[in-house]
């Protein structure tokens, strides 16, 4: 493509500037085992989400953006994406936005991939440099013009990194990402911290001497989407120790005085941008596109000519030839593909399933991911599980969370799948590579002769049990499971509270102790949709759709869903706040959130049950927030003239014993204190109550 060039009248300037042709570069590779043993056939860019392959939603969001050139830098399995981007609408000649497959097999990390691009020489100008597992919607013309017009001001300005806001808990903040940033008023990164689960930032006493002014955020997720200069690669083939984006940025910032680079960043707040890093993600970002989050990345926009959608009510999207028998059930939030039969008396909510699959008969699927021309056979149970392509399920199997099945597994029957399971159809050692994948399509055998353990694939079953390689130390196998979203053992729990033990005596009230897993995802869920409520003025009465929506997914009890309503409500100020708040702060916040959830407390706060879990949890969250606790009997007030909370209960609540003799002296303590502190209120309901009587 002949584009014009002109050199810069800078200071000692050979910068060739490129006009009016926008690049960007996809790391296609993950580096990573996250998504194994799926990623042993199909790199992490060709996986399905809601039946549309991760790359093509990176590919048309930077189409939509107006990138013209595109590069795809592949390492594993990069006949696959060049096959696939060879079929695909990119290399049309009507397509504006020309991509290219630049192919390393040796690389192993993001440094080595953009010292590699470096090499190649293909990079002409500022561009923009992404990962092939990102959905976003965000528009990037203005974003580029501000980086460029930045960059002619100062050369010095390497990077514009964008982060999104969201809060603790949001359902898209990934975990192994949590950062810290400081940045100053012209929004420059001072320092950058990977917080690895502490709940303590340090920060050197120079940077607050610097810089007058400054900002600590603890808001925001890297959405990994960088404007870059054609300085980035250089900085890059000059550092080898640069491995991964996180040692760029701790490296520029700390070589800032000797080399002068500085990096930027831009958030954002409506748009959305977010990386499908591990399983929680995939299920996270799944639900997003279903749910419309991401328009225009949603399902009916998204197919191929001829596989169209159709949209019906709670999310529900039926492509064409899908054959529903007679009693199937699909709830809310489902993707089925073209060419599926689903059985009778069989029910499915907040999963997808793909193209030629046939579903058996009283089959119950939940949260489920379901890829191309898969079996389920009758009677069987899934929950938070992804089964790959020609996967098959054998009758009266139960798959439990966290499993994932990887290509052509058979399993069953009557057998159950622990959580965390993970299948693959190679027997332990073998070579997966050895094996010419370029036709995805083709029908695979197990291989070799090792014998298949019936008791945890049973009779018939084919496949083996996945585990991590012997090189993948310790440490990166328990991120793996954390991010599968399974438990960790209560000795592991036990042994790092004791390590963070000096650190966390001073903050051991300061937050909730966390649910279990559901109940922890669903109070994330609730946090989200309150938080979506109130910044975007939603009815209340649809939020009470989507609790209960979540309510159903997660499996939780009535009396869960009131303690973590009324917990999720009473955080909400302080989620909202910069600072710590103090109680003449947090009373006015609260006032007017509680007017605008009343209708949400109508809804679950009627009987005599639901008042005392609405009073315990008021208490039990008074016990992590000092502030709370001091204005708690002007929050029971409320309740009371709202008729959310009745006399009786209160009083009730109030004399009834509810320090556990499990409790440590510090939160038996506690709880007299809040008792102390709500008498006078108690004191005149009493009062009340005997003028009343003597009326």
């Amino acid at each position: 493509m002949a584009a014009n060039t002109k050199k810069s009248k800078g200071k000692g300037d050979n910068v060739l500037q490129q006009e009016d042709v926008l690049q960007a570069v996809v790391l296609a590779d993950s580096f990573n085992v996250k998504f194994a043993p799926i990623t042993l056939e199909r790199p992490r860019a060709l996986l399905p989400l809601v039946n549309c392959p991760l790359i093509d939603y990176t590919l048309e969001f930077l189409a939509s953006a107006g990138m013209q050139e595109v590069f795809v830098f592949c390492c594993a399995h990069a006949d696959q994406l060049k096959q696939h981007i060879r079929a695909s609408k990119w290399n049309h000649e009507s397509s504006h936005c020309t991509v290219t497959t630049i192919v390393s097999e040796g690389c192993g990390s993001i440094g080595d991939a953009l010292r590699e691009i470096e090499r190649k020489s293909r990079i002409r100008s500022h561009f923009v440099l992404v990962s092939g597992d990102l959905v976003s919607n965000m528009p990037l013309k203005e974003l580029i013009d501000q980086h460029k017009e930045r960059f002619r001001a100062d050369k010095s300005s390497a990077m514009t990194l964008v982060f999104k806001k969201a809060f603790p808990g949001h359902r898209t903040r990934s975990l192994e990402d949590e950062i810290v940033i400081a940045t100053d008023s012209t929004q420059r990164i001072l320092n950058y911290q990977k917080m690895h689960g502490k709940t303590k930032a340090r920060f050197p006493l120079s940077l607050f001497e610097e810089n007058c002014q400054m900002s600590l955020r603890y808001d925001l997720m890297h959405s990994h989407i960088s404007i870059c200069s054609p300085r980035v690669t250089e900085l890059f083939v000059d550092n080898f120790d640069y491995q991964t984006m996180s040692d760029f940025i701790r490296g520029v910032l700390l070589n800032e005085e000797i080399e002068g680079n500085k990096l930027y960043v831009h958030v954002i707040e409506e748009e959305y941008a977010a990386r499908v890093t591990n399983l929680p993600m995939y299920d996270s970002i799944s639900k997003d596109v279903i749910r419309r989050w991401s328009h225009p990345m949603v399902p009916d926009n998204l197919t191929a000519e001829g596989e169209g959608y159709k949209l019906g009510r709670h999310n529900v999207y039926l492509a064409s030839n899908v054959t529903l028998e007679r009693g199937s059930i699909l709830q809310e939030d489902v993707v089925v593909g073209q060419g599926t039969t689903i059985g009778t008396n069989t029910f499915i909510t907040h999963s997808v399933i793909g193209k030629n699959c046939q579903i058996g008969e009283n089959v119950k699927l939940e949260n489920t991911y379901v890829w191309d021309n898969v079996t389920i056979e009758s009677d069987c149970k899934l929950n938070m599980a992804v089964l790959c392509d020609r996967v098959h399920i054998k009758d009266s199997v139960i798959v439990n969370s966290g499993c994932i099945i990887s290509f052509g597994v058979k399993v069953g029957p009557s057998v159950t799948l622990p959580p965390g399971t993970l299948l693959t159809r190679y027997p332990p050692g073998h070579s997966v590579f050895d094996q010419d994948h370029s036709d995805m399509d083709h029908t695979m055998q197990p291989i070799g002769d090792v014998p298949v353990d019936t008791e945890v694939i049973g009779e018939g079953g084919e496949g083996y049990v996945w585990n991590a390689t012997q090189d993948e130390d310790e440490e990166e196998e328990v991120l793996r499971q954390q991010l599968l979203g399974l438990n960790i053992s209560v000795e592991e729990e036990g042994a790092s509270s004791l390590e963070d033990s000096e650190d966390e005596d001073d903050d051991r009230l300061t937050s909730i102790s966390p649910p279990p897993d559901d109940t922890k995802l669903f109070y994330n869920e609730v946090v989200d949709s309150l938080q979506r409520t109130v910044d975007e003025n939603v009815k209340v009465e649809n939020l009470i759709l989507e609790v209960n929506s979540s309510k159903y997914a997660y499996n939780v009890s009535m009396k869960e869903l009131n303690q973590l309503v009324v917990k999720a409500i009473m955080e909400m100020p302080h989620l909202r706040a910069v600072e710590p708040l103090t109680a003449a702060q947090l009373l006015p916040a609260l006032k007017k959130l509680l007017n605008k959830m009343l209708p949400l407390f109508e809804n679950y706060i009627k009987s005599a049950e639901s008042q005392l879990d609405c009073l315990g949890a008021l208490e039990e969250y008074c016990l992590t927030s000092n502030s709370t606790a001091m204005v708690l009997p002007k929050i029971l007030l409320l309740f009371y003239e709202a008729d959310i909370l009745g006399e009786d209960m209160i009083l009730h609540w109030y004399n009834i014993s509810s320090v556990c003799s499990t409790d440590s002296e510090i939160i038996t303590s506690n709880r007299q204190q809040i008792r102390t502190q709500v008498k006078p209120f108690i004191k005149w309901l009493e009062e009340a109550e005997e003028e009343s009587d003597s009326d």
